[in-house]
């Protein structure tokens, strides 16, 4: 796993990567984000938009063309950014149903299911919004702070 980084400040591009990456992407404008790299190729991401203290809204992408991208190294960078830097009590992760994979991604880091909304996108399908609050973060273990 030598070959494996995490890409800090370099927002705008992680961001433009993580919405090439995905059929119907938000607009990631303004996010903060961390890549995964592995050698020379960007093969995932995590972008934070939509601050709206006390949550934050989470977008992810990832290929596996060049081995595993959602680390525990990122999953902690990413959620020590939300919960601990921008001192939110929940993230927002937005997944089309018909989009197995990713809801499987959400759920397995642990994300719950929290609502349905019908007809969100053009051509009528169904997003699913998922939860996280700070709490029942288990990536925060060994790096939460003192508060």
């Amino acid at each position: 796993m030598s070959d494996y980084s995490i890409l800090l400040g370099q927002d705008a591009l992680v961001a433009r990567w993580i919405a090439a990456q995905m059929k119907d992407a938000s607009d990631l404008t303004g996010a903060v984000a961390f890549g995964a790299v592995r050698g020379d190729h960007l093969v995932g991401g995590i972008a934070f938009t939509e601050l709206r203290h006390p949550d934050i809204r989470v977008t992810v992408a990832g290929v596996g063309d060049f081995g595993p991208w959602m680390t525990r190294r990122l999953l902690k960078t990413g959620f020590a950014f939300a919960f601990l830097d921008q001192d939110c009590r929940r993230i927002t992760a937005m997944v089309k149903r018909t989009n197995k994979s990713s809801r499987k991604l959400v759920e397995k880091i642990g994300f719950k299911l929290e609502g349905t909304h019908r007809q969100a996108f053009a051509d009528g399908g169904t997003l699913l919004s998922y939860g996280m609050v700070r709490d029942e973060c288990r990536w925060l273990k060994g790096i939460e702070q003192d508060g």
